[in-house]
């Protein structure tokens, strides 16, 4: 149709049927048995004239329980779990679209399916005039779609079981038949055969399927993909595939030292060496590659190694220049190497140095404390101050080397760290106990050799320092006030060796007990709280025989079930598992 020379659309009425539709995941051969699966045509009838348009007004809105839905059965068994519809009321007009069969390609009786409707429509209109028609035969205001996913599945075909309860008591044509089935099953039938487990162990798995194995309606989309950083392969002797890393891992050769060991290393590991000496000829580095702030890195820890002998890493990246803070880690093997159990634990100590030989080098023995469910924010709401820690001694230019005060241990604000260096502890209570030890006994202060667990001060003054920091750090997770009576009880205690202080039950000191540290974590059991809060192993020991002394005071009171809940302690109990 044209107007004054211009192509207009056709214009068709409107008043045409209303119809409903039913989209089937299905290429639909037999449109009888596409009927049958979805209920018959009576029950499709029966779904689509009792759906209101007022049910929703979201695209494929799911139909909750209670209203019509249509059910799509893949299969026929009374156990099979149907995919349901999802309704549909936004409006679509069904067009008839004719198309001539000369317009149509020479193979399209033989292989319909390699052609769309746009295709088919595309070729007839070739020749410049189109060939085909097409007008409005109706509305369609309800559509049933069966987008959901289909729930997971079970054959019953060759289940005994199932089978005849499908056929005794599904499909039982009077009561007669249900009888006949109770009683051929007469064992289910009482509740003390249910004490039986032989009743229902059900070996063959013959019971039948639940009605539902998964809730979820629609797929979601986690967006697996393969890791750029692995590859598969097969390993030769078993032939089974493995998963490799092909980013090799950064070897940092850190020198990790026993505590009881006769020597400390003098130098850096010789691998270290050599890239040491490479990177100091090396005439084109860029400025601020990784290779040039490493060698910068590292002569500035051998400044400040000279100025104290032995750091906390966490207080290194403190006071370190923001360019240098990246590099710390791989530069600290090239100056020091670290303890790996002992009063140094968790130490970076300067090369050649061996604070075993020398009592002055009690200030640096570090003590780790465990917090449970304590997370810090590493973003004060003001800016703290910085101090210069007392391990540093006074001389030209280390007035420069400022900690933060959340990295030391106050006695009253919350840290950033749970290790402390013994001789940078600010608290004053903390201070008065070592100038008092200091004082009254002299050099009975010190320990004639070094101590695993309390280095070269004497075993009383350690406890009563780990006393105080446990309570206060209790009571400053906790937000409580510090008590100062209770503070001098703790100070003016008795010290005992067998004495568990149960009064500070919710944080203790970690035990120093030596382990293997690789050089794929090393350098990496410092300070930082996030490392080491285990909820699990925050609380005190219970005494080794605890199970057996609860038990012990139960049969005491003559209760009867005793036998029963001593039979309990291998379920409930769960042993200590040393992992490689």
């Amino acid at each position: 149709m044209t107007t004054s020379g211009k192509e207009v659309a056709h214009k068709y009425s409107m008043d045409i049927p209303h119809v409903s539709a039913v989209e089937v995941p299905l290429v639909v051969a037999n449109k009888d048995k596409a009927i049958g699966m979805l209920g018959g045509k009576e029950k499709i009838a029966k779904i689509i004239n009792s759906v209101d348009k007022s049910y929703g007004s979201n695209t494929n809105s799911g139909l909750s329980n209670g209203e019509p839905h249509l059910e799509l059965r893949l299969r026929d068994d009374p156990f099979h779990h149907p995919i349901q519809s999802s309704l549909s009321v936004n409006e679509k007009v069904l067009l008839k679209v004719s198309i001539p069969k000369k317009s149509l390609p020479k193979d399209y009786y033989t292989d319909p399916s390699k052609y769309t409707v746009r295709d088919l429509i595309s070729r007839s209109n070739e020749n410049g005039s189109p060939h085909y028609k097409a007008h409005p035969v109706g509305i369609i205001d309800k559509t049933f779609s069966f987008k959901a996913m289909a729930d997971f599945q079970v054959s019953t075909k060759n289940n005994d079981l199932v089978q005849d309860f499908n056929r005794s008591v599904l499909n039982a044509q009077s009561y007669s038949d249900l009888e006949k089935y109770i009683g051929k099953h007469n064992n289910f039938t009482s509740l003390s055969d249910y004490k039986d487990p032989s009743t229902y162990a059900n070996e063959d798995h013959q019971l039948p399927p639940p009605p539902i194995f998964s809730p979820i309606r629609f797929p979601f989309d986690y967006k697996y993909q393969k890791n750029p950083l692995t590859s598969i392969i097969k390993d030769e002797e078993s032939g089974e595939m493995k998963v490799i890393s092909k980013k090799g891992t950064l070897k940092l050769h850190t020198i990790i030292v026993d505590f009881h060991s006769t020597s400390v290393p003098s130098s850096a590991a010789p691998e270290l060496i050599e890239i040491y000496e490479k990177l100091k000829s090396s005439k084109d580095l860029q400025e601020h590659s990784f290779d040039a702030t490493l060698l910068r890195c590292i002569e500035w820890l051998r400044s400040v190694f000279d100025i104290k002998p032995i750091w906390l890493r966490k207080q290194l990246e403190d006071i370190a220049h923001p360019d240098l803070k990246r590099v710390i880690k791989q530069a600290l093997p090239y100056v020091s190497y670290i303890f790996k159990s002992g009063p140094w634990r968790f130490c970076n100590v300067k090369f050649g140095v061996s604070p075993k030989l020398d009592r002055s080098f009690w200030e640096f023995q570090s003590e780790y404390f465990r917090i449970p469910g304590l997370h810090f924010n590493s973003n004060p709401k003001y800016s703290p101050r910085r101090l210069v820690p007392k391990t540093i001694k006074e001389g030209k230019g280390n007035e420069n080397l400022t900690v933060s005060e959340y990295l030391l241990f106050t006695g009253d604000k919350l840290p950033l760290t749970v290790t402390y260096q013994v001789g940078d502890i600010i608290d004053p209570d903390i201070v008065n106990i070592i100038e008092r030890s200091q004082a009254d006994l002299g050099d009975h202060f010190y320990r004639d050799m070094p101590d695993f667990q309390d280095g070269w001060i004497n075993r009383q003054t350690m406890e009563t320092i780990r006393r105080i920091i446990r309570y206060k750090l209790s009571r400053i997770v906790n937000e409580e006030r510090i008590d100062h009576n209770k503070v001098t009880q703790l100070i003016n205690k008795e010290f005992n060796e067998n004495d568990d202080d149960n009064d500070v039950s919710d944080i203790k000191s970690q035990d120093k007990i030596e382990g293997d540290v690789s050089d794929e974590n090393e350098g990496d059991g410092d300070d930082e709280v996030e490392e080491h809060n285990d909820q699990d192993a925050m609380d005190i020991d219970p005494p080794e025989d605890y199970e057996n002394d609860v038990i012990s005071q139960i049969e005491s009171s003559e209760i009867p079930t005793t036998k029963s809940l001593r039979g309990l302690v291998g379920l409930i109990k769960q042993d200590s598992l040393n992992f490689e």
